[in-house]
């Protein structure tokens, strides 16, 4: 069976480190042909198994190419039919009519990659989209032209909320939500925003999430006298980075006697106006250090629970999927502290850590780290968070799972030939806000 996973840019650098994880279940599984076909390549890739494979073909794209399909994008039908949504949904706006036009031409664009690699290393039987994005897209209009059988996607949080996307448009989804041979949600919060909020056909929706191994030895608690907190995430304003600055500044206010260091792994557009804040709020109290650890590899992150005493780790963001960066830190033994937002009830619970409400505050954010860092019961604490990963997000069994559901999708009969979308099949919905 020939499988095509579709990234962004895994095995190249940035991001993506979470198919490290997976990537191996797919070379252990027998029978598949499997290989990568990354959207950007650039600089020396990430080792990945001997017998994936790694294609350019979609990474190759001269401008020429590119404007020919902004022009065809242009006269395309998907184009009309999504400035239709823009002027229902009252968001045509000209940033938005741009949006929805490069991506268009970006869809057409991948999906003439995909057909030409077909054309030379044969018909695709399944097309996995690791993002929900044009790529996924692409391959659905590859589909339509004979050189993928069946195309499945995943969804995570940037391709599936749209109050993290500007002017709240999500580009594309709603023509394409009901063609998918499956999407693979990453928790029942995702599954009920995909159905509310896109119209998604339930039947096509599965509940699968992400894991990470379980660490072989777990994190050590900071001795008495001092907390260790540490943050893991790409530095954005969904992020609110600001608030866990501000609850470190209280912490360390309530607790004199205690050292407080702040560690944060991550890089992105705000990292140094986030190092500027710690440097305004915390650099004039003692007992406060603040480490700016940058981007790390994946196995350096597990790495570094193995390395350092850790007594919790803190998210604030906004708006998630299910992070994996919390549930490394959980595998780990490190009780998270985190919001009720996106998928991340069903990682953390008060059994675990802490669960905030959607917006904390950052008092909210420091009285729970209090609860947990210095509660009697820190050390069940611990362990519960280890056995939350052990239960839900072993990655030994939900990359196996999963693996086997693609390919079982790949090995089932061919579905009906999707209709042209309409009006109907897309109706306005008022998004959840995430």
């Amino acid at each position: 069976m020939k499988i095509a996973i579709l990234t962004n840019a895994y095995p190249y650098l940035p991001g993506e480190q979470f198919i490290e994880d997976e990537i191996g279940y797919w070379a252990a599984h027998a029978g598949v042909d499997v290989t990568v076909l990354p959207a950007l390549a650039a600089g020396t890739p990430r080792p990945v198994p001997a017998s994936i494979a790694v294609g350019l073909d979609m990474a190759r794209s001269a401008r020429a190419w590119r404007l020919w399909f902004v022009l065809r994008a242009l006269g395309s039908a998907i184009f009309r039919r999504e400035l239709g949504y823009l002027r229902r949904a009252r968001k045509l706006k000209p940033r938005t009519v741009t949006r929805a036009l490069l991506h268009v031409s970006k869809v057409l664009e991948q999906a003439a990659q995909l057909q030409r690699y077909a054309g030379i290393h044969g018909r695709i039987d399944v097309a996995y989209s690791y993002w929900n994005e044009t790529q996924a897209c692409a391959a659905l209009l590859a589909r339509k032209a004979g050189a993928v059988r069946k195309v499945v996607s995943r969804v995570h949080g940037y391709d599936l909320y749209e109050a993290r996307r500007r002017h709240g448009y999500m580009p594309l989804k709603r023509q394409f939500v009901a063609d998918w041979d499956a999407i693979f949600a990453l928790s029942r919060e995702a599954r009920d925003y995909l159905r509310q909020t896109y119209d998604a056909p339930p039947e096509n929706i599965r509940i699968c999430p992400l894991g990470v191994p379980l660490a072989a030895t777990l994190a050590r608690p900071s001795p008495a006298g001092c907390l260790h907190v540490v943050s893991v995430s790409f530095c954005l304003p969904v992020k609110r980075l600001d608030r866990i600055v501000d609850a470190l500044e209280l912490l360390a206010r309530r607790h004199p006697d205690v050292c407080v260091g702040w560690t944060h792994i991550g890089t992105g557009p705000l990292l140094e106006e986030i190092r500027a804040l710690a440097r305004l709020k915390l650099s004039g109290l003692a007992n406060v250090t603040c480490t700016f650890a940058g981007e790390l590899p994946n196995h350096a992150v597990k790495a570094y629970y193995r390395s350092v005493p850790v007594d919790v780790l803190v998210n604030a963001s906004e708006s998630e999927g299910v992070p994996v960066s919390i549930m490394e830190a959980m595998s780990a033994g490190v009780p998270a502290v985190a919001p009720d937002v996106g998928g991340i009830a069903s990682l953390v619970s008060d059994r675990c850590g802490a669960l905030l409400g959607a917006h904390p505050d950052a008092r909210d954010i420091a009285d729970a780290v209090e609860r947990v860092a210095f509660a009697d019961g820190r050390d069940s604490l611990r362990v519960h968070a280890r056995q939350a990963i052990e239960s839900g997000f072993d990655a030994a069994r939900n990359y196996r799972d999963f693996v086997a559901s693609v390919v079982a999708i790949g090995a089932a009969g061919d579905r009906e030939p999707a209709r042209p979308p309409s009006r109907a099949t897309y109706p306005l919905r008022q998004a959840t806000r995430r």
